[in-house]
């Protein structure tokens, strides 16, 4: 049980995204808010967690993380890359599918869960996942989730200058893009709150590259290093405007979980 798609990307992923300036900035941004929302955090289960940058930043502040992603090739380079920084001890990488989480996860309940650039937009039926994680949190337990969106104006732009009609829009295709053999989806916001709702309380919704551009720019944008700053001050500006969010590349939904007898559902 594996990816191939994310298999083949995963030893140049860092090099490709995770150790780009623009890749380090938006990171920065996620783990600005992860500081605030996991704050009492001890016990954390990330969702799609590729090489594992974002749960060994979690371990290295004292969180115990259990990391699940389907690609065996992103699991093995996270281990690899745990047992390197001698983080091991606290993080639990499994080569998991989040639609298996139900008979899979065993142990103490988690106090938070993370998902981070567009893992959940892989899954299929995403209301299914969303009520096995809850199962496995704890009331009140935090959820940060960094989305890919559906209008993005960035990707619009870039293509159509490049003549790309098809990809400029096939996020708006509300029955998902084939990528490698996976079907991606992009909910706007308010769908993925919807999704959400009925376990869990919204707390905030953030954009995540309104102002600067998709990850695939970011060779262009990165040869104008000025650009990059101006971009970045907008979009640490853009953070206290939620609007925004249904028009960035991705988007920050911040959540906590409800108790049985304060839910909808």
């Amino acid at each position: 049980m594996t990816l191939p798609a994310f298999d083949a990307m995963a030893t140049g992923y860092d090099a490709a995204f995770t150790e780009s300036a623009l890749g380090k900035t938006l990171r920065a941004l996620v783990w600005s808010r992860l500081e605030q929302v996991f704050g009492t955090s001890k016990r954390v289960l990330e969702l799609g967690c590729g090489t594992g940058e974002d749960a060994l930043h979690l371990a290295r502040r004292g969180v115990e993380v259990v990391a699940v992603d389907a690609s065996s090739q992103m699991i093995q380079v996270a281990r690899q890359k745990a047992g390197a920084a001698g983080d091991s001890a606290r993080v639990d990488f499994r080569c998991l599918k989040m639609e298996q989480l139900a008979p899979s996860l065993d142990g103490p309940a988690f106090d938070g869960v993370l998902s981070n650039f567009g893992a959940v937009n892989c899954v299929e039926n995403l209301s299914s996942v969303v009520r096995d994680v809850a199962a496995r949190l704890t009331p009140g337990a935090p959820l940060v989730w960094v989305v890919m969106g559906r209008y993005v104006p960035w990707e619009w732009l870039w293509y159509l200058l490049h003549g790309n009609w098809t990809k400029a829009w096939r996020r708006l295709n509300r029955a998902g893009v084939n990528w490698h053999g996976i079907n991606v989806f992009y909910p706007s916001p308010a769908e993925l709150v919807a999704v959400l709702r009925p376990l869990f309380a919204i707390r905030r919704v953030a954009p995540l590259g309104v102002a600067l551009p998709p990850t695939y720019v970011g060779p262009w944008l990165e040869r104008r290093p000025r650009l990059l700053k101006a971009l970045t001050r907008l979009e640490h500006a853009a953070q206290s405007y939620s609007a925004l969010a249904w028009l960035s590349d991705h988007y920050i939904v911040e959540a906590i979980r409800l108790p049985a007898d304060d839910r909808g559902a």
